[in-house]
């Protein structure tokens, strides 16, 4: 075959790989989580650890998606969230992030609660912040409701990189009560030995957590599989065993 006929066969054959490569949905998905959100998300010895990297890896396995999982800053994530450039895992929805970007069927619901000095009066509800001042995840929504209200100025709400540095902050007096995901304070809570705050029993706001990819990253049909995937967890019991597996302090089967 002469040689002029091979490259143009070759030419054709990478224009028709570069348009497939551009028409076609990406290989798969990188996703970052806060490296400071134990035992939800955090960054262990061998890269993203927690419940929501194990909950998505598992996801992403059955639904046949390459992906990977990367665990730092909470800020960052949300800048390359914004740029396109990775998805964000464990993050909440509000409407003002609807607005850029879409989110998955709900990976798990989020209780936060209040944890203050044992010896004060405790917290109840969302009113009971006004003038307070309130240590918070830096980058965090915490509902509407509470984002409205910190707009509003109705409290001081201080931001942090960890629950074990905003309780610090707390135990110095420098807070009057730290926001947090129930199960988060409550390890951050025995691993610091902190005997003197209290958590409240009564859940502040209830969150649910997702996946989120941005509108312009053409992923949309990466996340219809990612969701196809989860609703079969939840239906034939892989969902809730993970779960049960994880809180128990077990592996996830891989």
């Amino acid at each position: 075959m002469p040689h002029k006929i091979i490259h143009a066969l070759l030419a054709l054959l990478a224009l028709l790989l570069a348009l497939h490569s551009q028409a076609g949905e990406p290989p798969g998905l990188i996703v970052n989580f806060d490296a400071n959100n134990p035992p939800l998300m955090y960054a262990g010895p061998h890269g993203a650890g927690g419940l929501y990297p194990s909950l998505i890896a598992k996801i992403c396995e059955r639904a046949g998606i390459a992906v990977t999982l990367r665990a730092g800053s909470w800020r960052l994530a949300l800048l390359e969230l914004s740029k396109g450039r990775a998805a964000a895992g464990g993050i909440i929805k509000t409407a003002e992030r609807e607005k850029q970007f879409d989110f998955s069927l709900p990976l798990f619901y989020e209780r936060v609660v209040m944890a203050y000095p044992a010896g004060a009066l405790p917290y109840h509800k969302l009113e009971e912040l006004d003038g307070k001042r309130v240590g918070v995840m830096a980058g965090w929504s915490y509902g509407d409701a509470f984002d409205q209200a910190r707009k509003d100025g109705k409290f001081s709400a201080l931001d942090g990189d960890s629950d074990e540095q905003n309780l610090r902050q707390l135990k110095l007096g420098r807070l009057d009560v730290v926001l947090g995901i129930r199960e988060s304070l409550q390890l951050a809570l025995r691993e610091g030995g902190y005997h003197d705050v209290a958590l409240s029993q009564e859940v502040l706001v209830t969150n649910p957590s997702f996946l989120a990819i941005n509108k312009a990253s053409q992923q949309q049909a990466l996340l219809t599989r990612f969701n196809l995937a989860l609703q079969a967890m939840r239906r034939d019991g892989g969902y809730d065993a993970l779960l049960r597996d994880f809180f128990a302090g077990k592996p996830a089967a891989r």
